[in-house]
């Protein structure tokens, strides 16, 4: 090959952006996240369930009130729900580019441009994902601090939930099928090959 002149398709050299890239399907990504929210679900009722265990077995079945550290035990197996959340995701995406959900669909997260995403990228991702979270949280916070008058705290609890829905409607109508958090961390969702 002469020297300047570009790689043969399928070579080492071909850059990721050059391979023709298809999108994974909405109803492909809603498989997907399905099948994630079973295996977290599984995930946080094993944690629950093992403090609720060492919390029923330290009160000695109702004879005694359980220990401190049964309780501090109890609270952290529940506050590390999210955190296991957060790690399934952070780690699935940054080092295979994909959730069990993914895998199971066929379907990875890649940069715009084709590249794998890494775990800078799985970083943005996430956080991404986590502005829904955060758009419920200050919905629920309005309505809590609006509880007195109903309709204006429904109001704030329906839009946060309306954002959240157009939020991930919106891969519906892109023509590159990205979703809102997709948009903020710059990656998008194939087929994999």
């Amino acid at each position: 090959m002469a020297a300047g002149s570009p790689a043969a398709p399928g070579t080492a050299f071909e850059r990721p952006s050059a391979r023709r890239l298809r999108y994974a399907s909405f109803e492909m990504r809603v498989a997907a996240v399905a099948i994630d929210a079973v295996a977290l679900f599984f995930v946080g009722g094993v944690l629950i369930i093992a403090g609720s265990v060492n919390l029923l077995l330290s009160s000695d079945f109702d004879r005694v009130n359980a220990s401190g550290d049964a309780v501090g035990l109890f609270w952290a197996l529940v506050a590390a729900v999210p955190a296991a959340c957060f790690l399934y995701y952070f780690l699935g995406l940054g080092f295979w580019g994909k959730t069990a959900g993914g895998a199971v669909m066929r379907i990875s997260v890649v940069r715009s441009d084709g590249a794998p995403l890494g775990l800078l990228g799985a970083l943005a991702r996430v956080t991404g994902m986590l502005s829904y979270v955060l758009v419920l949280g200050v919905g629920a916070v309005l309505a809590y601090v609006l509880r007195g008058t109903p309709v204006a705290a429904g109001l704030f609890v329906g839009l946060s939930l309306l954002i959240c829905v157009a939020g991930l409607l919106w891969a519906v109508f892109d023509p590159y099928r990205r979703a809102l958090h997709d948009r903020i961390a710059g990656t998008i969702v194939v087929e994999a090959v």
